[in-house]
């Protein structure tokens, strides 16, 4: 289908280019063709009037028409001026004029009949225009050109009349003509090979009007078009010896190289949809034989491992090429992960166990913390209440003879006492309900132990600053109170799918490690940052990330401890402790579909834990529950290795 596609918009593709510029370019030939026949013409029409003056030029200058026109050689008329003289020079009029401009001699030819100079309407004494056809002012002048006459347009062509040496006097003017006829048009369609024929702009013209106005703007060295679908005419005026516009040429060129074009256009569209198609077939033959089916091959290998479980099926690839080569590397790290996981559980069912009590005895260590803490403050508030002397002071005040500055006195003495009772009492009552809130929340460690050692923890959305808030219990804050937890206000717009227990416990071990980390960094304040963000880009599944950020000021930890923080075993502080807080932290998020990692700028430069879970509730979407019994899956989104494969051994166990 892509390549279908690929070809489609190929051929597609080349259908615009070529309407877009081929078949344009035809068009434009097709123009050019029509310009340079109504050139052709127009060149046509310039020739007669060349020849024309030609022969004007040739009688003008010569003696007998000279001694003719000073009256002279009365013969010449007989001799020379004669029907068989206009039809052998091709002319249709001849006039000749002595030096005063009185007309010798006329002769006008239309149509096989001769007719008198006045129907032509232009040699009339009144017309001031006309003076440039009959006087000249020197030997050397002359007159050429188109005019109208009263019996159509005709060339015209006017020479002074001077000796066979070009000298003067001059003893008048020659005029010769050839009338714009039909008989004319059909000789220049024969000489051409062009279809033409021309307009009279005072007469109702076929054209049209408005293209009639179009041609007069443009003038006579520009052209107009007309397109039909047959073919192309060519427009350009005609003016007349006095500049004026008289005729509109017009010259019909048939649509010979649209149509060779189109044709072109069809044939390149046909052949390129023929090969786009061969070529897409033998392209996906090719690509199904060498990729696809080896690739097909491969993911069912895959998938087969996956659904059996069975790590010791083989492809065994025997192509040379770089699948072959993937599945040759996918069945050597196959085995290898076989034996790895067959070591792992051989090793691993003891340490299950152990690893299961040592969690659940650092979570009960978390809660004690607190619990210890405010029974020791309770302790002192009873010490330092055991020692106020209030017995002593009423007795002394029960005695009549004690004096109103020592009653006094007294009085205060008990008062300040009963004061430092009662706040003392608040703060037992305070610490009371912390410790009883830690003690139920050991019983409920132990008692999700008990109960759910063996199922799946229950997935619930949860309000995020709650659970903070209660995983906060854990800072001993009254010890060192230089020390701030700071929850940013965007902690109420967020909820998490996950198990509470767990959470709350993931929680208050990384606040208690981040208090811990400030307190070894020998500060004297220091402050706790707990923020929360969404977090798309590590979103599973289509599903919503929240990101809760734990950030503490506190002693940090170099770049090559990174790796080791979630290990089990591993532990940064100097102390005996069993470093199971954070590898325990990751299996829990783990099994909550989340993960956790780390940085820092390096040593007493405070450290940042990342805690990726599920959104709840509130617009962010939940996450399946999670199964302990497939670890396989879940395990897979701790960082460290070595975590995931426990994860796995665990999960099965």
């Amino acid at each position: 289908m892509t390549l279908l596609v690929v070809m489609a918009a190929m051929v597609l593709l080349s259908y615009l280019v070529l309407n877009t510029t081929v078949a344009p370019a035809f068009n434009n030939l097709e123009f050019a063709a029509a310009e340079k026949n109504i050139v052709r013409a127009k060149r046509a029409i310039q020739n007669d009037l060349d020849n024309l003056a030609a022969i004007v030029g040739d009688w003008a200058p010569w003696d007998d028409a000279y001694a003719y026109a000073r009256g002279e050689y009365p013969g010449f008329e007989k001799s020379n001026l004669n029907r068989p003289t206009l039809t052998n020079l091709d002319l249709d009029l001849l006039v000749i004029y002595d030096d005063e401009g009185q007309l010798l001699w006329s002769q006008v030819l239309h149509e096989g009949v001769f007719t008198g100079i006045e129907v032509l309407r232009i040699f009339e004494t009144a017309d001031s225009r006309m003076a440039k056809l009959i006087h000249h002012s020197d030997v050397a002048s002359r007159t050429d050109g188109l005019v109208q006459t009263g019996l159509g347009p005709a060339l015209l062509s006017s020479r002074p009349i001077i000796t066979s040496d070009n000298k003067g006097p001059i003893a008048g003017t020659m005029i010769m003509g050839q009338f714009f006829d039909e008989a004319r048009q059909l000789s220049l369609r024969e000489r051409t090979e062009v279809s033409l024929e021309w307009h009279l702009l005072d007469r109702d013209s076929p054209i049209g009007a408005s293209l009639e106005e179009e041609i007069i703007a443009a003038g006579e060295a520009s052209f107009s078009y007309a397109v039909t679908d047959r073919q192309v005419q060519a427009f350009s005026l005609l003016t007349d010896l006095f500049g004026e516009p008289l005729l509109i040429l017009q010259a019909d060129t048939p649509r010979q190289i649209s149509a060779l074009g189109g044709s072109t256009v069809k044939g390149a569209l046909l052949f390129l949809s023929v090969a786009g198609i061969v070529v897409a077939i033998v392209t996906w033959l090719l690509l199904r034989h060498i990729i696809v089916r080896p690739l097909e091959r491969l993911a069912n290998h895959i998938t087969g491992i996956r659904e059996s479980g069975d790590l010791s099926l083989r492809l065994n690839e025997k192509r040379q090429d770089e699948i072959g080569a993937l599945a040759g590397e996918f069945d050597k790290m196959t085995l290898e992960v076989h034996d790895a996981r067959r070591q792992l559980l051989d090793q691993s069912f003891k340490a299950g166990k152990a690893d299961t009590a040592a969690e659940v005895l650092h979570n009960i260590r978390n809660a004690m913390t607190p619990l210890i803490n405010g029974i020791d403050r309770l302790s002192k508030n009873f010490k330092f209440s055991g020692g106020l002397r209030i017995q002593q002071a009423t007795e002394e005040l029960a005695d009549a003879n004690c004096n109103a500055e020592r009653r006094g006195k007294l009085l205060q003495y008990i008062a300040s006492a009963f004061g430092h009772i009662q706040k003392s009492s608040e703060d037992a009552v305070n610490d009371l309900h912390v410790a009883s809130r830690q003690a139920k929340q050991v019983e409920a460690i132990l008692s999700d132990q008990e109960r759910f050692a063996n199922v799946a923890p229950v997935i619930e959305s949860l309000d995020l600053n709650s659970i903070i808030e209660e995983a906060s219990l854990v800072i001993p804050d009254k010890d060192n109170p230089g020390i701030r937890l700071i929850m940013q206000p965007e902690l109420q717009q967020f909820s998490v799918q996950a198990h509470r227990v767990g959470l709350v416990q993931v929680l208050g071990n990384l606040i208690l490690n981040a208090y811990e980390s400030i307190r070894r960094s020998q500060a004297d304040s220091g402050s706790i940052d707990v923020s929360a963000s969404c977090d798309e880009s590590d979103g599973r599944d289509g599903r919503t990330m929240v990101r809760v950020t734990v950030r503490d000021s506190g002693c940090g930890f170099a770049e090559e401890l990174k790796q080791k923080l979630f290990q089990r075993g591993f532990s940064s502080k100097k102390a005996h402790l069993s470093g199971l807080g954070l590898h325990w932290c990751a299996n829990a998020l783990a099994g909550m579909g989340g993960r956790i990692s780390a940085e820092s700028g390096g040593p007493d430069c405070g450290a940042s834990f990342h805690v990726l879970l599920p959104g709840g509730a509130n617009g962010k979407r939940a996450v399946p529950k999670h199964d302990f019994t497939n670890r396989q899956q879940t395990a897979a989104r701790v960082e460290t290795v070595e975590i995931a494969a426990l994860s796995k051994v665990a999960g099965r166990l």
